[in-house]
């Protein structure tokens, strides 16, 4: 366990540094315990600090899996904000995590607001993650930081939606600047380091041209990634792709492929976030009793 915990961040080079503003941290930490002779994740630790919050753990699936529902009471992220989500999975638990609605960043005066979540899933654990969509207004300064590392023998399922412009109102974004930086890494304990899986890195400025290119947005506002990540031995990574590409129902704007054995990465962009999120929910439901041994059930706060 100690190259999970230990793993380290990928440098946060220019534009990434948090300015002051108004802070929050939350973090979790799932274990896997014994009660009355049967399997039960736990939560074990629920630190937070200012307005970040995680309502208390859900079990609408029975007791091996913990659902947990992050909720961010301001509603929205504003210039100079920073906001941190740890996340620990020890071996054996399995947890699902979602957020009750959007994640607005609001526009900025002039400060760059900041967010980075850090997932850590340890040997045979799983971890589902599903938050709504992020949404960037338009003159909104951000940078978002997403780092997964994941055991040997851990599962995931995990996407990240990205709505740029409040798309009911008919805005884009024409101003303003986004920052992303994805990592998705495998420790290898044999080499005793990690061993990377997928890397993106993404600066949208105002107007960018990607926005409108054919090889970028193609005049689209949404865009989404997910990726499902089991070990190799335990899976046909071709069948499954197979059956992805099938969820997706021949959707023109949607693209699956697997880079590497355990790996499965889907691109999806959409004029909707309600679009983007129903084709990524038809891959999560195809492939979920496969990969995690569950039927599908959407989280019950999408209900309220």
């Amino acid at each position: 366990m100690r190259g999970l915990a230990e793993a380290p961040l990928p440098p946060e080079g220019e534009g990434l540094e948090p300015e002051p503003g108004w802070s929050a941290r939350l973090n979790l930490r799932f274990e896997a315990r014994e009660v009355s002779g049967s399997a039960r994740t736990v939560m074990t630790e629920r630190n937070h600090f200012g307005p970040l919050r995680i309502l208390k753990p859900l079990y609408p699936e029975g007791h091996d899996i913990c659902h947990g529902v992050i909720v961010h009471p301001p509603g929205g992220i504003v210039a100079g904000d920073s906001l941190a989500i740890d996340v620990q999975l020890d071996a054996n638990a399995n947890a699902l995590i979602t957020t009750p609605g959007t994640q607005k960043w609001y526009r900025s005066s002039g400060k760059q607001a900041h967010a980075v979540t850090r997932l850590r899933v340890a040997e045979s654990a799983s971890l589902e993650w599903m938050p709504q969509e992020t949404m960037v207004f338009d003159g909104a300064w951000a940078a978002q930081v997403l780092d997964i590392v994941l055991a040997p023998g851990a599962r995931f399922f995990g996407w990240e939606m990205l709505c740029l412009g409040r798309t009911t109102r008919g805005e884009r974004f024409t101003n303003g600047e986004f920052r992303q930086r994805i990592r998705l890494v495998r420790v290898d304990l044999d080499a005793h380091q990690n061993a990377p899986m997928w890397r993106e890195s993404m600066l949208l400025l105002g107007n960018d041209p990607l926005l409108s290119s054919p090889l970028g947005m193609r005049g689209l506002p949404v865009m989404a990634t997910a990726w499902i990540v089991c070990p190799p031995e335990a899976q046909d990574s071709a069948a499954l792709l197979s059956e992805i590409r099938a969820a997706l129902n021949d959707a023109t704007q949607a693209a699956a492929s697997s880079p590497e054995p355990g790996l499965i990465v889907v691109k999806v962009i959409g004029d909707a976030p309600e679009t983007v999120r129903n084709l990524l929910i038809a891959v999560w439901s195809k492939i979920r009793m496969q990969v995690f041994g569950h039927k599908p059930e959407l989280p019950r706060i999408w209900s309220t």
